[in-house]
């Protein structure tokens, strides 16, 4: 009897630590328990009804709470299933791996670099959102390895946002578009606003070379496949000052998409060469008098409050006739002058 008690009374001295359970119930949220490496630590389900708020996905503690790295989530979840991110000297390939802001500040290492988790990570950040006029030229990346200049290096410099932001381009625009460009601080936005299922509505102002028939009108409305890849039909409106005889001509498109080059595809395929593209509203975000190369901090407009998505209404129009004009008709027969 003697003997059980002094085991028990040992058992009890045995140095544990004070740590919380990953699948401890609600109400013992707190248990005592043996500490144990990253390794042996399971994932929480996502189905718990009351998630405990200090634990944080590896890919977003990476992406949006490092101090010294900036590092976006999609290129962080493919370093994690790369292998070279470590946890406490144990590789982990899961992005979706939980861990406590306590216990990460000095065990996470890319490719053996300790990253830095800021302090005050475990704080709600505000989402904030940027306007800004993008001038042609400049690239919306994170790292350019030909070195071109860089519109969110260049917004770091000129003070937008502070070190604690982690600045996302909401619509990426090519190098040679211009115009509005949303940015973000907030990664879940950027993507509520980019996913092509919430059919936000992308308006363009276009300059184009060529003809504008009534069947390339037609063919914008409609949508087209070019190369297996389907392109949805879009919203067209001409400008009012508009020639009948000219081959440069303004024209307004409005589509709920933003698939690569986008827009100079598909009026490339129609035979119409785009001379200058400008984005002038994203959703319910306009770019207004805003001067090129200037950034405007304005309130966040929640998704669901927006007017500007949803499908677009198809134009009741007559069918096109054809005119003397229209690339399409028929080539007539070549009536031969006879020589004097």
């Amino acid at each position: 009897m003697m003997a059980i008690t002094a085991e028990l009374a040992a058992s009890c001295m045995r140095p544990r630590a004070l740590t919380r359970s990953l699948y401890s119930r609600p109400l013992n949220r707190w248990i005592f328990q043996e500490q144990r490496p990253f390794s042996q630590l399971q994932v929480a389900s996502f189905s718990t009804k009351q998630p405990d708020n200090d634990l944080v996905r590896l890919s977003k503690l990476i992406s949006q709470h490092s101090s010294n790295m900036s590092i976006s989530r999609r290129e962080t979840e493919r370093m994690i299933r790369a292998g070279e991110v470590t946890v406490a000297g144990e590789q982990i390939t899961a992005p979706h791996f939980l861990l406590s802001l306590k216990d990460s500040k000095s065990a996470i290492k890319i490719g053996g670099k300790l990253v830095g988790i800021k302090e005050n990570a475990s704080e709600t950040t505000r989402t904030k959102v940027w306007l800004v006029h993008k001038l042609p030229g400049e690239v919306v990346t994170e790292n350019d390895p030909q070195g071109r200049p860089s519109l969110l290096d260049q917004l770091r410099r000129g003070g937008v946002g502070n070190k604690a932001d982690h600045l996302n381009a909401i619509g990426r625009l090519d190098m040679s578009t211009e115009g509005l460009i949303l940015v973000t601080n907030d990664g879940q936005y950027k993507r509520e606003l980019e996913l092509p299922a919430n059919l936000v509505h992308r308006v363009y102002r276009v300059r184009v070379h060529g003809k504008l028939t009534p069947y390339k009108l037609k063919a914008l409305r409609a949508g087209m496949k070019i190369e297996e890849i389907r392109y949805r039909g879009m919203k067209v409106e001409l400008e009012a000052n508009r020639r009948q005889s000219s081959t440069n001509n303004w024209i307004r498109l409005t589509c709920v998409e933003g698939k690569n080059r986008q827009i100079r595809k598909v009026l490339n395929h129609l035979g119409l060469n785009v001379t200058r593209l400008i984005r002038i509203s994203y959703g319910d975000y306009d770019l207004n008098t805003i001067p090129p190369g200037m950034a405007l901090e304005v309130p966040v407009k929640v998704l669901s409050a927006q007017k500007k998505q949803g499908k677009l209404k198809p134009r009741k129009e007559a069918p096109p006739k054809k005119s003397k004009n229209d690339d399409e008709e028929s080539a007539r027969p070549v009536t031969w002058i006879k020589a004097f």
